[in-house]
C-alpha cells in the first residue's frame, strides 16, 4: 500500500502468490481501453514472472487472447478456475483455442491456475491478473485452493491492481519530461499557448514544441487525445514524479526469495 514504483508492488504480490503455492503470475493492464476494445498492445502495461522472452511471445503472437479465463476476467469481477468452460466465459461453447496457442501453454508450464478480474472505477482501463500452478499441480488441487483463498486472492489482486495501475509508467517512447508535463496540464487547466508562455516564462514556440514533443512520446495526433492518454498512464497531476528505472518496465522478471532476485 505504501510503495512508491511498481516494482516493489509487483515483486511483493508475486511473494504473496507464491507462499499461496502459485508458481508465476501474470498481469496485464490496458489503460486505454474501453468496451471490447483493449486499446493499443503497445500501451499495455506487462508484468510477469516469466522471462522476457516468453512474456514477449505470450502477447506478440497474441496467445493471451486463447485463454477462456482471460475473457471471463476481462468482463467478470473475481476469480475464475482455469476448469471453467467456454460457455461459462462467456464464448461459443464449441470455441476451441488455436493449436499453437494450446502447444505454447503447454510448453511453458500454462497449465493449471486462475485469472482475477478487477471492478472498473472508470469508463476506460482493463486489467487481468493470471495466477499459474506448478506444472505438476492438477487444476483439480487448485480448484481446492480456490475454495480456500477465492477471497484472499480477490482482495491481495486487487489491492496490487490498484497501486500498479495508479503508479506513473512510461510508453515504449519513454515518458513525458517535466516541461511537457507542465504544459500538458495548464492545457488542462483551460490555458492557450500564449498563456502558457506568460505563465512559464517561455515563447509560444517553445511551448508548441513541448506539446509536439509530448504527443510524439505518447504517440498520439492531438494535444486533446495527449492530456486524456497522459492521465491514463499517471504522467501528470502526480503528488511526486516517478524514479526512472524503477517498476515502469514493460517487462519484469521476478524470482521468490531463495532463488535470486529481481
Amino acid at each position: 500500500m505504501t510503495a512508491a514504483d511498481q516494482e516493489t508492488v509487483w515483486a511483493k504480490t508475486c511473494e504473496f502468490f507464491y507462499e499461496l503455492g502459485f508458481a508465476h503470475a501474470i498481469f496485464g493492464y490496458s489503460p486505454d481501453s474501453w468496451g471490447a476494445r483493449l486499446g493499443s498492445p503497445e500501451d499495455y502495461l506487462i508484468l510477469s514472472t516469466f522471462d522476457a522472452e516468453v512474456s514477449a511471445r505470450l502477447i506478440g503472437e497474441g496467445h493471451y487472447l486463447q485463454s477462456l479465463t482471460f475473457h471471463w476476467a476481462l468482463n467478470n469481477v473475481g476469480v475464475a478456475s482455469w476448469s471453467k468452460s467456454a460457455a461459462e466465459c462467456g464464448l461459443a461453447a464449441d470455441y476451441v483455442a488455436k493449436p499453437a496457442s494450446l502447444e505454447f501453454f503447454e510448453r511453458h508450464g500454462l497449465v493449471s491456475g486462475c485469472c482475477v478480474g478487477f471492478p472498473n472505477v472508470r469508463t476506460r482501463g482493463k486489467a487481468v491478473l493470471a495466477l499459474i500452478a506448478p506444472a505438476d499441480v492438477p487444476q483439480a488441487e487448485v480448484d481446492e485452493w480456490l475454495l480456500k483463498y477465492d477471497t484472499l486472492i480477490f482482495v491481495a489482486a486487487t489491492i496490487a491492481h490498484n497501486q500498479l495501475s495508479t503508479l506513473p509508467y512510461p510508453t515504449p517512447r519513454g515518458q513525458l519530461t517535466d516541461r511537457q508535463r507542465e504544459v500538458l496540464e495548464w492545457v488542462a487547466e483551460g490555458k492557450t499557448s500564449a498563456d502558457i508562455a506568460t505563465i512559464m516564462g517561455l515563447s509560444a514556440p517553445t511551448v508548441d514544441k513541448h506539446l509536439r514533443l509530448a504527443r510524439e512520446t505518447l504517440g498520439v495526433e492531438t494535444t486533446a487525445h495527449a492530456l486524456v492518454k497522459a492521465a491514463f498512464l499517471n504522467q501528470v497531476f502526480m503528488s511526486r514524479k516517478p524514479e526512472i528505472g524503477s517498476g515502469a518496465r514493460k517487462l519484469e522478471q521476478f524470482k521468490p526469495s531463495g532463488e535470486g532476485s529481481t
